[in-house]
């Protein structure tokens, strides 16, 4: 039996990855920070041990995986180095252990969803998935194996593809990135290794990515061609050209953004062969990915958890909210996440939340950055308008009506939730 300790387990890609070798029958154990996130719950269902960050937990016999996050800093990559034992980072060993045929999902925006739609669409061939919300599932001789590729630091460039949506291109990680143009030329290198490429022609930096094998989706001249043909509060009616066949789908989630994570979708279904005329049962057995507007309801309000923390990500979360609940105030606990992406974005920020009654809560800073009062302050001028958030508030928000109260960001806004109801 093949034995794995992750370092950095709670990881939205680090806990998937543990599940998928769980369910390969490895023994998987791994060890992170105490704080509980959502992740935690996954691990615990899929019965993982995690442990506490220590030297102890370093013995020969273990393949050790660490997430990017941590450094030869942590006392455990530290203790895996001086005792020479196998050790690989996330991204590194997903490229050479998983031998089946790789469907890779990227792009700035909507890879969680989109992987988790993928993975739907696939559901009667013999997959592994690796999904960004902790989800993983692995099954020995797979056809495929579908996982979440994120361009941050450009571990993007570690993997090989045999296809490979790129969602869409915009300027985030500004931590690492400088510039849209550093953004592009990674996407760039990406695509080349790449035997289909699959991209949004809607958007103006996907369509600069050239290939020899280009598939394209949108809604304007593109190979797979969505047209929206009803809006509803609960989605859309979509008539679709699929290479001159046409099929209609109710795309039963509101958001334009929605619409694209479909298609992108559909097409890699449509280019290994799923029957698309089954697409429309498996749309209406979809559930969303982890915090990916999570609702729950009581009295006459409407409490939905998302993951949003980039600008463009908030304003289609929001256009999504206002499409569903039309007449309903929204009430935002937003919870940035690093200083480095809340101050570059600072006008874009400031910009999406217009019309919105906002509570600021304390930017979760992770692994990433270090807690900075200064920029704490920095942070806090962006949301002039904005009441600081304090658990107290909690007892304000308790008697609220017809509103939709959104908590919102990547880090841990969501334990709040739990307190509220």
């Amino acid at each position: 039996m093949e034995k794995f300790h992750l370092i950095g387990i709670k990881g939205t890609g680090m806990s998937a990855l543990a599940g998928i070798l769980k369910d390969l029958g490895c023994d998987v154990t791994g060890s992170d920070v105490k704080e509980e996130f959502f992740t935690s719950k996954k691990l615990k269902i899929k019965n993982i041990k995690v442990l506490p960050f220590s030297a102890a937990n370093i013995l020969e016999g273990k393949v050790y995986i660490a997430s990017s996050c941590y450094k030869e800093d942590n006392v455990e990559i530290a203790a895996v180095k001086a005792q020479k034992l196998p050790f690989y980072y996330y991204h590194e060993f997903i490229e050479i252990y998983f031998k089946a045929p790789k469907i890779g999902i990227s792009g700035t925006h909507g890879k969680t969803t989109t992987t988790s739609l993928v993975a739907k669409f696939f559901e009667d061939k013999k997959i592994s998935f690796l999904i960004g919300d902790g989800t993983g599932k692995g099954e020995i001789n797979s056809e495929f194996f579908i996982f979440e590729a994120c361009e941050y630091k450009n571990h993007l460039l570690n993997y090989t593809f045999d296809y490979l949506i790129i969602n869409n291109i915009d300027l985030d990680h500004p931590d690492f990135f400088k510039s849209i143009d550093d953004v592009l030329a990674t996407f760039q290198k990406a695509g080349k290794s790449a035997k289909y490429l699959v991209i949004n022609n809607d958007d103006e930096y996907c369509r600069k990515i050239e290939h020899p094998v280009k598939i394209t989706f949108g809604m304007n001249n593109a190979d797979i061609c969505g047209k929206i043909l009803e809006k509803h509060k609960n989605g859309f009616i979509l008539e679709v050209n699929v290479k001159g066949k046409v099929y209609d789908y109710f795309l039963p989630f509101p958001g334009l953004h929605m619409i694209y994570n479909f298609l992108a979708a559909l097409t890699v279904s449509y280019l290994n062969n799923i029957d698309l005329n089954i697409i429309q049962e498996k749309l209406l057995n979809y559930q969303r990915p982890s915090r990916r507007m999570e609702e729950y309801f009581y009295y006459d309000n409407v409490i939905i958890d998302d993951y949003a923390h980039h600008p463009l990500e908030i304003k289609m979360c929001l256009d999504a909210i206002r499409q569903s609940y039309p007449d309903k105030n929204i009430v935002v606990i937003f919870q940035p996440h690093t200083y480095s992406r809340t101050l570059r974005l600072k006008k874009s920020f400031k910009e999406v939340f217009t019309g919105v009654k906002l509570y600021l809560a304390k930017t979760f800073t992770s692994k990433r950055e270090n807690d900075d009062k200064k920029l704490d302050y920095d942070v806090i001028k962006i949301f002039n308008n904005a009441t600081p958030f304090h658990e107290k508030h909690l007892k304000e928000i308790k008697r609220l009506h017809n509103s939709v109260i959104l908590f919102l960001g990547a880090g841990n806004i969501d334990k709040y939730i739990k307190q509220l109801l």
